[in-house]
């Protein structure tokens, strides 16, 4: 029942803030919000085949329904398919190395692998947390198979830390997203073996746009909004348009930069 008020409450506030976008537009986008909502359209309208399925992996206790959200808007303008897809959430897990686990479980049962250590090969769609569950998930581990990701993107990872942990941390998943953590230092030492595309939004007051990339690379942002930008990030037509043709094999309509701020 909290988990549906909740997702009431998001859904009212990305209808009230989308139309109050706040902060430089970035000139490293090819097209603005009007006609990256046309292209949108233009990609729902033309279903593109994709290379492999996708996995959508939701954000730190997000519900569920969120992330399917996401999976519908994504789905919607590539494949049309939904057996392409699989949103995986962990509402009630707080632990970053539990949620690996299942997200590992999950796209295991989905699409068996007969790979004793690599599940299938998989596109990921990370929201906030979920960036470095894939990231952990990708890496070996004595007890479940890796992740086997070929391209990962992320919206609103904390690639380098969450603002909001700096202040607030109450589970182990929060603490391991403190700037400077050992964990943040962990993913970053490690082997990586597939292409990593982050995306953010100015004005994150839970994560901070400058720490939404890995340590040493830059983000592809976009002007966030008044509220709420951190989560409102998910309906964005440009970063969606990006994302979208990334997918389908079509030519992006943006490049990393250096956020101008958080």
């Amino acid at each position: 029942m909290l988990a549906r008020v909740a997702a009431v409450v998001l859904a009212a506030a990305f209808v009230l803030s989308g139309c109050m976008t706040v902060g430089p537009e970035n000139p490293a986008f090819a097209i603005d919000r009007a006609e990256a909502k046309a292209d949108l359209e233009r990609m729902k309208a033309e279903p593109a085949e994709l290379d492999r399925p996708v996995v959508v992996l939701n954000g730190w206790r997000s519900p569920h329904v969120l992330g399917a959200a996401l999976k519908a808007s994504v789905r919607d303008r590539t494949s049309g398919d939904d057996a392409d897809f699989a949103t995986i959430s962990y509402t009630l897990s707080g632990s970053i190395p539990g949620a690996a686990a299942q997200a590992v479980r999950s796209v295991e049962g989905r699409w068996p692998s007969d790979d004793p250590e690599r599940t299938v090969e998989v596109d990921v769609v990370a929201i906030s947390m979920g960036g470095l569950v894939a990231r952990l998930a990708a890496m070996p581990a004595d007890d479940r198979k890796r992740l086997n990701i070929r391209r990962l993107y992320t919206l609103n990872t904390p690639h380098q830390g969450a603002r909001l942990a700096s202040w607030i941390a109450i589970d182990p998943a929060s603490f391991a997203m403190k700037p400077g953590s050992a964990f943040l230092a962990d993913l970053d030492a490690a082997d990586r073996g597939y292409e990593l595309i982050a995306y953010t939004q100015l004005n994150d007051t839970w994560v901070g746009a400058t720490r939404a990339a890995p340590t040493g690379e830059q983000p592809i942002w976009a002007r966030g909004t008044a509220v709420l930008s951190h989560f409102t990030i998910r309906s964005n037509p440009q970063i969606l348009s990006d994302l979208s043709r990334r997918l389908r094999g079509e030519p992006p309509i943006a490049e990393p930069s250096e956020p101008p701020s958080d």
